[in-house]
């Protein structure tokens, strides 16, 4: 008994010993992106204790019994998805669906080279109390922010029962932000939507929610229809904006919206991605979602089988159709370079959980859809880390004293967003992640599955 005890003690020792060298280590030859000069600086880092420790020029080389080469890969810092929704991956139709929960998407998103997102719509006891867990710090999974419900009122979008706060009066505005505010979220997320049959705030409700917001030191995040919902909200005084509406942006809208700081999370792709694949050729649906094996690797066949969009879902081809024919497309090119060129900050934001946006995957298609639009790899990867940090009130960045959150990429992807899928290595707090592992939560089997669905999963 004694020396199986002893054994055991042994064995546990070995593994922290193990677990302490992996998040200590030299990692020499590796491009770190310097987003003021847009050049990549060749250094050399040491991490100790799984932060930062030392990060010199690629000419000073660094010693440590546990030595890396990064052959010249890019050290790119955490990413985060910035409009997210932690219920899973779903069909065209919502007929079929693949639940993976919040620890499924933690994982699906660490696997995809996504060290964080912000959640705008989920339970918000199940959301905020598995952010205030932070199991990242303990486990290898992708760090959850997030607003909690959706403040809308009955019969508004995303009044889907417990998910949400309703909200119908300033009075009633009020006392809900006071008590939510408690829970502190990061962000609050409100509908102020004219672009639907659905019911929405009246403007004295969502005026008093985003002074509550303010007032309350809470950054708001508006989920908008038309371009007046944009210019109220940017009017009243609401940290960000979400969505681009179908038809082409006023003159004058970038000015209003850099004039007040608004910031702008378009999340194009949730509708761009259906628009590259319809009527596309088979050379051209391999570059689309579909194609991409970090997609096929994340998501269940029987969901991909419903793209492109056809005749099979007739009420969705006729919206793309539709969305054609107004030249939705341009319409969102247009504001996406004029908003960017006049300095309004863009965020990068997949709307995961819906049409063709899967968790993980749909944030590099975000970028590879603002890529098409002709903002530069240099802008996109700044707003998917250091204006993301800047907005959510962290830090982040590749720096001493910083925990080491990054992944290796290839070089290649400042020339092609698109290859920003091709991960080399993902790394939380020094560990170097074993990516493989990730896909029992993020791609569950039937008993795992289980487990997610009935809530035994934290």
């Amino acid at each position: 008994m004694k020396i199986v005890l002893f054994c055991l003690l042994n064995m546990i020792a070995a593994m922290c010993f193990a677990n302490a060298q992996s998040q200590s280590f030299v990692l020499n030859n590796v491009l770190l992106p310097n987003f003021k000069t847009q050049q990549l600086e060749a250094v050399n880092v040491a991490v100790e204790n799984g932060k930062i420790a030392n990060i010199v020029p690629l000419h000073t080389p660094l010693q440590h019994r546990d030595f890396r080469d990064g052959q010249g890969k890019v050290l790119m810092p955490a990413m985060i998805d910035m409009h997210s929704h932690s219920m899973g991956n779903s069909s065209l139709d919502r007929s079929d669906y693949q639940y993976i929960g919040i620890r499924g998407t933690a994982n699906a998103m660490l696997y995809a080279g996504v060290h964080g997102w912000l959640d705008l719509y989920s339970d918000e006891k199940d959301i905020l109390s598995y952010r205030d867990n932070r199991y990242g710090n303990s486990r290898n999974e992708a760090f959850v922010f997030a607003a909690g419900p959706c403040f809308t009122v009955p019969g508004g979008h995303c009044d889907f029962g417990a998910r949400n706060r309703l909200i119908n009066s300033p009075e009633q505005a009020r006392s809900e932000l006071i008590e939510l505010s408690k829970s502190k979220p990061n962000v609050v997320k409100v509908v102020y939507d004219h672009n639907q049959k659905k019911p929405t705030l009246d403007e004295a409700t969502f005026k008093a929610f985003i002074d509550k917001a303010n007032e309350l030191g809470i950054k708001s995040v508006v989920h908008v229809g038309t371009w007046q919902d944009i210019k109220t909200a940017s009017e009243f005084g609401a940290s960000a904006v979400t969505h681009l509406p179908d038809d082409k942006m006023p003159e004058g809208m970038e000015d209003l919206l850099a004039k007040n700081g608004t910031v702008v999370i378009p999340a194009v792709a949730v509708m761009t991605e259906l628009l590259y694949m319809h009527q596309a050729s088979e050379q051209k649906l391999q570059t689309s979602v579909v194609g991409l094996p970090l997609t096929k690797t994340l998501v269940d066949e029987s969901l991909l089988q419903d793209y492109p969009v056809s005749a099979r879902h007739p009420r969705f081809l006729a919206y793309l159709e539709k969305s054609a024919e107004q030249q939705l497309e341009s319409n969102m090119l247009d504001a996406v370079l004029r908003l960017h060129a006049r300095g309004v900050t863009l965020l990068i934001g997949s709307d995961a959980a819906n049409l063709a946006m899967f968790q993980g995957v749909g944030f590099h298609r975000e970028l590879f859809h603002l890529a098409r639009f002709g903002l530069s790899p240099w802008q996109l990867f700044k707003a998917a880390t250091l204006d993301a940090y800047e907005f959510l009130g962290i830090d982040w960045q590749i720096k001493v004293g910083a925990d080491a959150h990054f992944t290796l990429q290839d070089p290649a992807i400042f020339t092609d967003v698109a290859k920003s899928t091709e991960v080399q290595q993902v790394y939380l707090y020094g560990r170097l992640v074993e990516r493989e592992a990730l896909l029992d939560y993020a791609k569950p089997g039937f008993i795992q599955y289980a487990k997610l669905f009935l809530g035994f999963e934290r």
